[in-house]
């Protein structure tokens, strides 16, 4: 977020200015919105992506007749294999004008993917998600509390003078390093905490057990991982205040947020959600133009609430019952160390991993679940391994083994992390 915001703070302010305002839209000028930006985005797409280009021309679309959201059943939806298998096809003709990043998410799924990403997309990405974050009460420069995947060198957290913001590497998340940062929580008094779900309540446990208090913040924004009832109740009682649930993803084609008054809602002046008979959420993004990606199966399911009900926030975005995503277990290093969704994207660079899963054995054994195709080799296996030794570091043993599915859970589910060793999904 901070790197983004630096390179195109222009654009963000302008974006936050409209997301300001849209917020507070009728459900008709919603609607109006969407198709505008829906026939646009096809038609650009119809014009300038070979994937579309070839897609639409199968099935018998003319773009220059599409109407929108009602029009938007004809294409078929967009799966993570399709965008895995066909990523250049899907890029825009020209992209290297149209001012691209590239990323990569293997996400809760355990499905590498790399993509491309235009300044529009990533300028609105920030707004969206600032507007979000705002009704928790967050403004930009406030003192912040952030946990993720920071990769320092030689220490577990940081201070951004810059954001205001300390920040905690969660992948040194361990209980000789959580009571350091505690005791710096509670010099620094930060307003707001953000992270995953797991790597704050652990540092809540971790105080517990040491009989130390934590600073109480404002609000909590978490993100990253199902926020399960159990999570947010013990984040709720630990720190002594209200949890706000983020949803969103790499691919920026879905947004789900969590308005003061408790209530999920879709952010559909950021994207276009529609919800699948079977609970699919399915997804897209009004601006990435570079790469768009048109009712992209995101994998995970929701449940719409009844919209005759209204949110007491006035806003008429639809509301979400539940987000159904996937529930990995968390690993435990010899070292000490504890990490959860955190692991997600230590196989992003792994070329010709269909799929993959963590399994562990033993607290120095992990074993790696593997569907892989033709493209996969000795360099994939070595960008793999190289990959999840970052997180995990030298003392586990690694065992690859290539399967024809991942394996599931009693419930039937297949998450990334399986633990054997009793550490499991909260």
């Amino acid at each position: 977020m901070e790197k983004s915001i630096f390179q195109i703070p222009f654009k963000v302010f302008k974006r936050y200015r409209f997301y300001k305002r849209s917020q507070f839209w009728t459900k008709a000028q919603i609607e109006q919105y969407q198709d505008e930006q829906l026939k646009k985005l096809v038609q650009h797409a119809g014009k300038n992506v070979p994937y579309f280009r070839n897609l639409f021309e199968n099935i018998g679309l003319d773009t220059s007749t599409f109407r929108g959201r009602i029009d938007m059943h004809k294409i078929p939806t967009l799966e993570k294999e399709t965008v895995r298998t066909h990523t250049k096809e899907l890029i825009v003709d020209n992209s290297e004008k149209s001012g691209i990043t590239w990323d990569s998410t293997s996400g809760s799924t355990g499905t590498p993917l790399h993509f491309v990403l235009d300044d529009a997309v990533q300028a609105n990405k920030i707004a969206a998600l600032l507007r979000s974050y705002s009704w928790a009460g967050y403004k930009l420069g406030k003192k912040t509390l952030s946990l993720q995947s920071y990769y320092f060198q030689d220490r577990a957290y940081k201070y951004n003078r810059l954001y205001n913001i300390l920040r905690f590497d969660s992948n040194k998340l361990k209980k000789s390093s959580a009571i350091k940062v505690i005791k710096e929580i509670n010099r620094f008094k930060p307003e707001f905490f953000m992270g995953f779900p797991f790597d704050i309540l652990m540092l809540g446990r971790f105080a517990e057990e040491a009989g130390i208090t934590v600073h109480r913040p404002r609000s909590i924004v978490t993100y990253g991982e199902t926020l399960s009832n159990k999570k947010r109740e013990f984040l709720e009682k630990a720190y002594r205040c209200k949890v706000f649930d983020f949803f969103s993803l790499h691919e920026r084609a879905a947004m789900i947020s969590e308005c003061e008054h408790g209530n999920l809602h879709l952010i559909e002046d950021f994207a276009f959600h529609e919800v699948l008979e079977d609970g699919k959420l399915v997804g897209t993004s009004f601006y990435n133009y570079a790469m768009p990606l048109i009712r992209y199966e995101i994998g995970d399911n929701i449940v719409l609430d009844d919209v005759s009900k209204k949110c007491k926030c006035g806003r008429n975005f639809r509301m979400v019952k539940e987000i159904i995503g996937k529930q990995c277990d968390y690993i435990e290093t010899p070292d000490g160390r504890f990490l959860g969704s955190v692991m997600s994207h230590s196989i992003d660079n792994a070329r010709g991993v269909v799929c993959s899963q963590c399994i562990q054995n033993a607290i120095d054994r992990i074993d790696i679940n593997l569907v892989v195709d033709d493209s996969f080799n000795e360099s994939s296996r070595i960008a793999l391994e190289k990959g999840l030794k970052k997180r995990l570091g030298n003392n586990i043993e690694l065992n690859f083994k290539f399967v024809s599915q991942l394996e599931k859970k009693a419930s039937g589910k297949t998450p990334f992390i399986i633990s054997k060793i009793g550490n499991r999904y909260i």
